[in-house]
């Protein structure tokens, strides 16, 4: 296996954690806000898919968002939830249904990206800006870019374990 192959395996087990855990979710569990001052799971959700979306493509690739460029905000009537504060977090709501099909356009693009990297390509420096800084793209994609990931589908998880609902899918 080589990095390229490392990469999409990482996300690919990602990807499937994140989508069993959210399955089925009911927009009263993903709008539920939570006691003192964890995020509800709808905008946990969305934070997980901006964040590869706005990371890989404004950052990584110098080019408009998925949400941007195909109007899933239009479509969906909610803000971009890259970056937030606990104020705004708490008050997102969205159906979770309609995030399945920016989950799947995010992830998608997302391995389509990977597929035309070659392993050099993970050694090359990108600057982040304030937060993440400077590091290379492989260093990016395989740590704070996936432990993103990963850190919230457990925090989902953990939501959904406090609403009687089964957390992970298995």
């Amino acid at each position: 296996m080589d990095a390229i192959q490392a990469v999409k395996a990482a996300y690919a087990g990602a990807q499937v954690w994140y989508n069993g855990t959210v399955a089925g979710l009911s927009s009263e569990q993903a709008n539920e806000v939570p006691p003192g001052v964890a995020h509800p799971i709808g905008e946990l959700q969305a934070h997980i898919l901006h964040s590869i979306d706005g990371l890989v493509n404004m950052v990584c690739r110098g080019q408009q968002s998925i949400w941007e460029r195909d109007g899933w905000g239009a479509k969906l009537g909610v803000p971009m939830m890259m970056r937030h504060d606990t104020e705004s977090a708490r008050a997102f709501r969205v159906d979770p249904a309609q995030l399945e099909g920016y989950a799947a356009a995010v992830f998608g693009e997302f391995y389509a990206y990977v597929d035309a990297l070659t392993p050099a390509d993970l050694d090359g420096e990108v600057d982040f800006g304030p937060g993440l800084g400077k590091m290379t793209l492989g260093g990016f994609l395989l740590n704070p870019l996936l432990g993103n990931t990963f850190a919230h589908t457990g925090e989902i998880s953990a939501l959904k374990g406090l609403q009687g609902q089964r957390g992970y899918p298995f």
